[in-house]
C-alpha cells in the first residue's frame, strides 16, 4: 500500500487537472463568445508596439474582421525607412505594404494557458494567496501580450528567407519561429509557474511574521 504522503499527491494532483480543465473549458468558451470584444481595446497598443519594437514601419490600419468561421486581427503595415537585407535593399514606397494576420484566438490563447494554471494551482491560504496572484496575473499577461503578437508579427514580416537564403537572419525572425513552435504556451507556463510561487512565498513569509509577532506579544498580554 502507498504512503499517505504520496495518496495525498495524487489526490492533489487529480483535484489541479480537474480544475485545471474546468477552468480551461470555461475561459475558451469565454474566448470565442466575447474574443473580439477583448481584443478589440488592445489593437492601438499592438500597433503601437510594432512601431516602438522596430521604427521602420508604420501601421496604418488594425482591425478585427471576419472570414468564414474565423476572426482575425489584420494589419497593413508599410516600411517608412529601408529595409536591408544583405546586400539588398528594400526601398519605402507608397504602394508598397504588408498585410500580416493572425487569428484571435491565437491572441488569447497563451493567456487562457496562463490563467488557467493560475487559478487552478492549489493554494495554502486561498482567499490572501489568490489575491495576490490575480494582482500579479495583471503584469504578467500583459508581458505575454507584448512579447507574442507585436514582436512575431515584425518577424513575420522580415522573414525573407525563403527569397534571399544567404542574406543575414534578424533575431527577431528566430523568435518568430520559436513563437510558432509553440513558444506562447512554454511562456505561459513558465509565467504562471512564477506567479504562483512568488505569491506562495510572500504569502508564507508574511504568515511566519504574523506567527512571530503574535508569539512575541503573548507574554506581554500575560
Amino acid at each position: 500500500m502507498p504512503p499517505a504522503s504520496q495518496i495525498r499527491m495524487r489526490q492533489q494532483l487529480r483535484d489541479f487537472a480537474l480544475r485545471l480543465v474546468i477552468c480551461a473549458a470555461i475561459l475558451i468558451t469565454l474566448g470565442r463568445v466575447f474574443g473580439a470584444t477583448l481584443v478589440s481595446p488592445i489593437l492601438p497598443a499592438l500597433a503601437w508596439e510594432i512601431e516602438a519594437a522596430d521604427d521602420r514601419f508604420h501601421v496604418d490600419q488594425v482591425k478585427i474582421v471576419k472570414r468564414q468561421t474565423d476572426t482575425i486581427i489584420q494589419l497593413k503595415v508599410r516600411p517608412v525607412r529601408a529595409l536591408m537585407f544583405g546586400n539588398r535593399v528594400l526601398l519605402p514606397d507608397s504602394s508598397l505594404f504588408f498585410e500580416p494576420s493572425i487569428l484571435v484566438g491565437s491572441v488569447l490563447q497563451p493567456v487562457i494557458l496562463f490563467l488557467s494554471i493560475m487559478v487552478a494551482w492549489p493554494t495554502s491560504v486561498p482567499l490572501r494567496e489568490m489575491a495576490l496572484r490575480q494582482l500579479l496575473a495583471i503584469p504578467a499577461t500583459l508581458l505575454l501580450l507584448s512579447i507574442n503578437i507585436p514582436l512575431g508579427q515584425i518577424g513575420a514580416m522580415l522573414d525573407y528567407r525563403q527569397y534571399l537564403p544567404n542574406a543575414p537572419v534578424s533575431l527577431i525572425v528566430y523568435w518568430n519561429d520559436f513563437l510558432q513552435s509553440g513558444g506562447p504556451s512554454a511562456i505561459s507556463i513558465a509565467a504562471a509557474a512564477l506567479v504562483v510561487s512568488v505569491a506562495h512565498d510572500w504569502t508564507r513569509a508574511r504568515e511566519r511574521m504574523r506567527t512571530i509577532d503574535n508569539a512575541e506579544a503573548m507574554p506581554m498580554i500575560s
